[in-house]
């Protein structure tokens, strides 16, 4: 066998075992890789006083979330499946709700689908939310940008 045909066997045997190790690996942003039997099509992020959002599966952010400048609020999320039913069987060893807030607004974890977010000055910002899969170290689903409202000053 020559170096070439050697060489070329090699290539396709990494490209082969890539794609094997891919398909692998978790499932895109909108579904659960493993033996949940539902898949996440939407998620909602409800505040403390009831308000709340609903985000699709393509990024699509339906209701609006308003927070009081300086006050630390509490906020929920939870994954729905394609019939709008709350996906229940996601063990908050294996899973939490990604949260990344960009500047203006800072966020506390008080649980796998809990926090607070605190905003110090009137204005709009952007916080990502998601599901983040902890032993593969990755977004399950999104993570979406979702727009936050801080009313008032301190």
């Amino acid at each position: 066998m020559s170096y070439r045909s050697t060489s070329r066997r090699l290539r396709q045997l990494v490209a082969v075992a890539t794609l094997a190790l891919g398909l692998g690996a978790c499932k895109d942003s909108t579904g659960l890789d493993d033996a949940h039997g539902e898949e996440v099509h939407a998620m909602k992020v409800t505040l403390a006083n009831g308000t709340s959002v609903t985000v699709s599966e393509t990024g699509t952010v339906t209701g609006t979330l308003t927070i009081p400048a300086g006050v630390a609020t509490t906020f929920t999320v939870t994954f729905l499946d394609d019939a709008g039913a709350v996906v229940d069987d996601l063990p908050a060893s294996e899973y939490q709700a990604s949260v990344a807030p960009n500047a203006g607004i800072t966020f506390a974890r008080t649980g796998a689908f809990a926090g607070t977010l605190q905003g110090a000055t009137a204005g709009t910002v952007t916080v990502r939310f998601g599901l983040f899969h902890v032993p593969e170290s990755h977004d399950d689903f999104g993570p979406f940008p979702v727009p936050v409202t801080i009313a008032g000053a301190i």
